[in-house]
């Protein structure tokens, strides 16, 4: 018997080694597995800022996705994110919507600033019209789910 235990140790002390060089590789594995899920046609996705809605409030964020168009066009679209599992902490999405006049427009966007508040958030974004090359500014307006406002500045 006194064989088997310190055999025993060995092996346990082997599983907790093994154990604790699985746990970030688990982690890694579960962020290759949320990376791999995206679409290679998202070309970014950025946080915006808080919203409230009555009792309920989340975190809004933006997403600019590549199209098959011959131009470039592309497609933004504004989600709205809030815990759907308090046990869990696990967030999910609220509401999606498109911000059609960026395709219809074929707005090229180049860059963007986010000015977040606590209702909502305002980004602004430097575009460029994909026919004509012409430099524009335009404003997203984020509110609550569904509440979203966009047009060109002068």
């Amino acid at each position: 018997m006194r064989c088997l235990a310190p055999v025993s140790r060995r092996f346990a002390g082997i599983a907790l080694v093994l154990a604790a060089l699985a746990a970030p590789a688990l982690a890694q594995s579960d962020a290759g597995r949320a990376l791999s899920s995206l679409s290679p046609d998202v070309l970014f996705v950025r946080a915006t800022g808080p919203w409230v809605s009555g009792e309920r409030q989340g975190t809004s964020r933006i997403v600019l996705l590549r199209t098959p168009s011959p131009d470039g066009a592309q497609r933004l679209y504004v989600q709205w994110l809030a815990v759907v599992d308090p046990s869990t902490g696990r967030t999910g999405t609220v509401a999606t919507e498109e911000i059609p006049e960026v395709f219809d427009w074929r707005v090229g966007m180049e860059d963007y600033r986010v000015e977040p508040d606590g209702a909502g958030s305002r980004v602004q974004i430097d575009g460029r019209v994909l026919g004509s090359g012409q430099p524009r500014r335009y404003l997203l307006t984020i509110g609550p789910p569904g509440e979203v406002t966009f047009g060109a500045l002068r």
